[in-house]
């Protein structure tokens, strides 16, 4: 599994102003490991996408919109 860069891109700007330490606070996880998998791809693994299923999980949306299996 791993997330989708561009969703994940997409709810920074919807929740989060486009502010990628605010968005990394929400997720939980490193701001330097945010901004590297949303300019380069890198680093998109079980971290991550067990934050961004957390995060949809309380705003209500569906975490498979946002994850490859």
């Amino acid at each position: 599994m791993t997330a989708k860069r561009d969703k994940a891109y997409e709810l920074m700007k919807t929740y989060c102003a486009d502010n990628y330490n605010r968005f990394a606070r929400e997720l939980g996880v490193d701001p330097s490991h945010l901004h590297r998998f949303l300019t380069t791809g890198v680093g998109g693994g079980k971290k991550l996408v067990g934050a961004i299923m957390k995060f949809c999980l309380q705003k209500n949306l569906n975490f498979e919109d946002y994850i490859e299996f």
